[in-house]
């Protein structure tokens, strides 16, 4: 290893603070540990062609950007192609690359456009999915938010992938939701029941300064004249005393500019207030008319029913962090490889309502699974009576009827049969409570809750793009590259054949 030639300064005009001869020779003795025999491995941050002339060769053929290559031919990217129709203008980035980019980034954690743009140029693994291309924040957001609809295609595409590999094999699945942060504060919110307080308090402001900005104007026009500006040369600007006059009123025309400007934004924000107070007064009467509520018209919101001024259609949930605005996002794992089957993002806090639809995804997805596994939350007669009496083959639930106590001794099994006349949560609770019941319904801590922990622990902790639309197609991305990273680790590399003069697939 060679040591690098000794740099001389560029010439320049401004004479550097502190200067240094540079030595004839680089040092002889590297330097030593505590021991007079201690050596260290020579370290030479400047030297030249350490890297292989192929990233591949320096990340392996392990490596996750590699798999995704190879996995990139199977993959039907035809909906995100289609979206180009365009022959003008400049030629954009290859969508493959773009779609791959964005994969490895959220598998990394890595969700800002901006975080994006600066690892395209610091990470050798971007720089090798991106064929060292550096494609800006504002290019990578667009292309996220173009493309929302065809990341659900690209999640049902890693199904089909990992069918076709053998890894996925529909049996039980476990059906849990997780509360994700909304692109926005609860900061920003306000409640129903505040609105029209709110709303006085800014009108009345807005009074006050156009009625000091019309005094304001009202007295330069006394002194200056109607129809001139003040502001004009005149001669009273030779004399002090006629100058300082001059600033004064300058100044007051300044200030009532001002004044008016703060009132155009207190009206916009009054327009913002009462456009929320109109959603929320149209959600309340939609949900009474969909309870069949007689004067369903004359129905009002709850006082604490708020809106987010950043994100009208997040909620405020309780979380882990206390009240938080929020998403609720909804996922159907399978037992056993834990792939996502099915996933969704709703605006409703609470999970009761979300098990038919999950279910009902899984089965267009996928296939019938063999049975459900979820909390408490997901339980009513209802969803029980859906699950097990519908039409073709009933599907066995294991839905918890209550939230058990933590550290609370479990109950015995039944003895007996079983009793005629038990209701729904009765029949629930028996099954719960047999030696299989519980067995089974142990499976949901070791299989929804640690897919939920591996999203999260690649650091999607919060969307990205702000909407009920915007953040279910993140959450679409975001589950496709949960499959993706499970295919990896189990070992499947389809596309990859054993010649290494094979055709690149990104050619």
């Amino acid at each position: 290893m060679t040591t690098p030639a000794c740099r001389k300064p560029a010439a320049s005009a401004q004479k550097p603070l502190i200067t240094e001869a540079c030595p004839a020779k680089a040092s002889a003795m590297p330097p030593r540990g505590a021991s007079p025999t201690k050596v260290f491995r020579e370290w030479s941050p400047e030297q030249a062609a350490l890297l292989p002339a192929s990233k591949h060769d320096y990340l392996g053929d392990e490596h996750l950007t590699v798999f995704l290559l190879d996995l990139l031919p199977t993959l039907n990217l035809e909906p995100i192609l289609a979206a180009y129709t365009e022959d003008r203008g400049q030629p954009p980035y290859d969508p493959r690359m773009m779609t791959v980019l964005l994969l490895y980034a959220y598998s990394q954690g890595v969700t800002s456009s901006r975080q994006i743009e600066r690892r395209c140029r610091e990470d050798l693994g971007f720089m090798y999915l991106t064929g060292d291309a550096r494609p800006d924040h504002d290019t990578i957001c667009a292309f996220r938010r173009q493309h929302l609809d065809a990341f659900k295609r690209l999640f049902l595409e890693t199904l089909r992938i990992a069918e076709e590999a053998g890894v996925l094999k529909l049996g039980r699945i476990a059906l849990d939701g997780s509360k994700i942060r909304a692109n926005a504060s609860k900061h920003k919110a306000m409640s129903y029941a505040r609105m029209p307080e709110r709303l006085a308090a800014l009108r009345a402001e807005i009074e006050r300064l156009l009625t000091e900005a019309d005094a304001l104007d009202h007295s330069e026009d006394e002194q200056c004249g109607r129809g001139r500006r003040g502001d004009e040369l005149p001669t009273e600007l030779r004399d002090p005393a006629t100058r300082r006059q001059q600033l004064r009123e300058a100044a007051a025309r300044v200030e009532a500019a001002r004044k008016r400007e703060l009132a155009a934004t207190k009206q916009a924000h009054v327009d913002q207030i009462e456009d929320a107070q109109q959603a929320l007064e149209a959600e309340a009467r939609a949900h009474a008319q969909a309870a069949g509520k007689a004067n369903a018209d004359a129905v009002r919101p709850a006082p604490k029913a708020q809106r987010n001024f950043t994100d009208p259609e997040s909620r405020i949930m309780k979380t882990t962090d206390g009240f938080q605005q929020c998403y609720n996002a909804q996922v159907a794992v399978t037992v056993g490889p834990q792939f996502v089957v099915a996933e969704d993002v709703v605006t409703a806090a609470n999970d009761k309502q979300q098990l038919q639809p999950m279910v009902e995804q899984v089965l267009a997805n996928v296939d019938e699974p063999d049975g459900v596994i979820a909390d408490s939350g997901y339980f009513s007669e209802a969803n029980v009576q859906a699950l097990e009496h519908r039409d073709g083959r009933p599907i066995e639930a294991h839905i918890a009827v209550e939230r058990e106590r933590h550290g609370a001794p479990p109950t015995g099994p039944p003895r007996g049969r079983i009793p005629h006349g038990l209701s729904p949560a009765d029949r629930m609770r028996r099954r719960l409570r047999t030696k299989e019941g519980r067995a089974i319904y142990a499976l949901r801590k070791i299989t929804v809750e640690p897919a939920i922990g591996q999203i999260k622990g690649r650091g999607f902790r919060r969307f990205s793009l702000r909407g009920l639309i915007g953040a279910k197609g993140e959450f679409h991305l975001v589950c496709a590259v949960h499959n993706l990273v499970k295919l990896w680790r189990t070992g499947v590399a389809m596309g990859r054949e054993a010649s290494t003069d094979r055709e690149p697939a990104y050619a």
